[in-house]
């Protein structure tokens, strides 16, 4: 029994297998693309038409697929300020400073209108002094690659409206109580622009800062003889 079973066995197994094998030789005739007259080439003939010039967009082209565009983009805005030269608290520093700087050359020019010589005074100091630290920022800003803002924030546009509304001794009192309380943030400002890393970012705020130390030491004074 033992003998029959063992020639039996390899038999039955290649069988099977010979009945595999032809049944994949003939599922794989019926695909073909021999079989099917033509159509695999024409569909893989088609398929390269549709990724080069219908929907489809090729790896490795146009915006989506090419290595190089992507490289110089990827190089063009990698720092942390969009194509900047410096950090983003130091440009963070040089936009703060700039919307300042704008609000106190403008509100120093109604204030030269005050009746108040002393009031008047300051307000000439104000537009002078913050009209050179301007452009002297503005010139540092193209150096560096940053776009410093060119209009108000919603609140200080508000503010300024306002403040054009006003006249006499209330003016006075509040364009020289806001003097007080601005110089007082701008000095705080300009020591976080002074720990930059950037020397001339660095240089610009340490330049600056006197000049600010004295327009609050004078702002100081004035509100002191308002009262």
């Amino acid at each position: 029994m033992f003998m029959v079973y063992t020639k039996h066995k390899p038999m039955k197994a290649l069988n099977l297998f010979g009945i595999l094998a032809i049944g994949a030789c003939t599922f794989q005739a019926c695909h073909s693309p021999e079989t099917r007259g033509g159509q695999g080439d024409s569909s893989m003939s088609d398929s390269g038409k549709t990724d080069t010039a219908g929907g489809a967009v090729p790896m490795g082209s146009g915006p989506a697929g090419d290595s190089s565009k992507t490289d110089n983009m990827a190089g063009k805005t990698g720092d942390v300020t969009n194509q900047s030269k410096v950090d983003d608290d130091e440009a963070t520093f040089m936009k703060k400073a700039a919307i300042g700087g704008m609000m106190e050359v403008d509100a120093g020019k109604v204030a030269m209108k005050s009746t108040n010589p002393k009031v008047k005074a300051f307000a000439a100091q104000m537009v002078a002094d913050h009209s050179k630290a301007n452009a002297e920022l503005k010139a540092l800003a193209m150096k560096k690659e940053i776009i410093l803002p060119a209009e108000y924030p919603s609140e200080e546009k508000a503010h300024m409206d306002m403040m054009k509304k006003m006249t006499g001794a209330d003016f006075d009192k509040h364009y020289i109580d806001m003097m007080v309380t601005d110089h007082d943030k701008t000095i705080a400002l300009f020591k976080t622009g002074a720990m930059a890393q950037d020397k001339e970012v660095k240089d610009f705020a340490n330049k600056t800062i006197p000049v600010i130390t004295g327009h609050f030491e004078k702002a100081k004074a004035i509100q002191a003889g308002m009262k």
